[in-house]
Formats: structure tokens, sequence, C-alpha cells
């Protein structure tokens, strides 16, 4: 399984500011269809001190929600982040699931993407991780999938 991110929030510039949360169980299709129509209105309504931000998210491999903020219009603010915080900790409730349990990583193993324990990182030297590190919608395109070999976190 070829992945490429290239092409991800293609309206955005790549200085745009990335949020990644990670579920810690797959999201069934119709969860997945709803949290998409819940990002889109939080998303189409997110403001930083009376301006709107230009905002979007998506849900990758069922498990992966990512926010974009371009701030070439408005930039975000602490308090503007914190209501993303707060929208995903009332999601989580909702749908019974954990998107902060930062000891979870993705990994991609041949063509095989499996959701482990940090503690097991060890198990898997030849796979690839999710870098749960990234910030800027470039180091998205370009460096979110790296071989946990060469990943300096780990």
């Amino acid at each position: 399984m070829q992945l490429n991110f290239k092409n991800l929030f293609p309206e955005f510039n790549g200085n745009s500011r990335v949020w990644t949360y990670l579920c810690n169980r797959k999201l069934t299709v119709l969860e997945v269809n709803e949290i998409q129509q819940e990002l889109d209105g939080f998303t189409q309504s997110w403001k930083a001190h009376q301006k709107q931000l230009n905002a979007t998210a998506t849900i990758l491999f069922n498990q992966y929600i990512i926010f974009a903020v371009d701030e070439s219009a408005a930039e975000i603010t602490g308090c503007s982040i914190d209501s993303s915080v707060h929208f995903m900790k009332t999601l989580q409730v909702k749908i019974q699931a954990d998107f902060f349990d930062r000891l979870n990583v993705l990994v991609k193993e041949d063509s095989n993407i499996k959701l482990i324990s940090y503690h097991d990182i060890e198990n898997y030297k030849g796979a690839s991780v999710f870098n749960p590190s990234i910030d800027r919608l470039n180091d998205l395109r370009e460096k979110w999938l790296v071989e946990i070999k060469n990943a300096p976190y780990f």
C-alpha cells in the first residue's frame, strides 16, 4: 500500500498549522460520516478573536482526525485551540473513544496499518510510523510517515 499525502488539503499552503488526533480504535463507517459532518460544522464556525479561521478537517484510516488552519487570513489563538480540544473531548465522550492517549501510535507494516502501544515500538523496527509530532502541513505532506528506525523520537 503506497501512501501519498502530498495532495492533502490542496487549497491550504504548506505553512498551515495542523493537529492530529489518533483514535484508540477504528471508527465505523457510520461514525466517520457523522463525525465528518460535525468536523465540517465546527471548522466552518471556528473563530479566533471573532475572526473566521480558514480551517478544515478530515478523517484518515477511519482512525486519524486531522485539523488544518491556514493562518494567512487570521492567526489561530490559544482560546481557539482550546475550543478545538474541547470539541475533541466532547466527541470522544459521545462516541466512547479516546483521542488523547499519546502512548498509542499508528504503524504501517507492509500493507497493514495498525494501532500499537508506544511501549511495543521495538517490535516494529522494520515498519513505518505516523509521526505524532507533526504540526505543519508541509511536514504532514512530506514527513508524516517515517521509518521507525529513522524516527528521532523512538
